[in-house]
């Protein structure tokens, strides 16, 4: 059964790469892969449509201060931060 963080991975990824069409195939992101320059890629507007998106599939809250930070954050340290904020599934 997945554990909340495998399905909050999940769904960035389905996210960045089928909704918000961002140009990086699924099998090229990993929990390692950065969010910003050197993995995913994203730029700050990217950055804030998929914090939008989180807060509306899981319940949570980011402050704009938190929001530039999360480019430094790999893909599992953004789950988990999720999870911490109380995310609901």
């Amino acid at each position: 059964m997945p554990t909340l963080e495998n399905e909050i991975r999940d769904f960035i990824v389905t996210t960045v790469v089928k909704d918000m069409n961002h140009p990086i195939a699924p099998d090229e992101v990993d929990v390692q892969s950065p969010l910003g320059s050197g993995g995913i890629d994203l730029d700050s507007l990217s950055l804030i449509e998929l914090t939008m998106r989180l807060e509306r599939r899981f319940n949570v809250q980011f402050p704009e201060t938190d929001i530039e930070p999360l480019g430094a954050m790999t893909l599992g340290e953004l789950a988990a931060d999720i999870v911490e904020r109380g995310a609901t599934a």
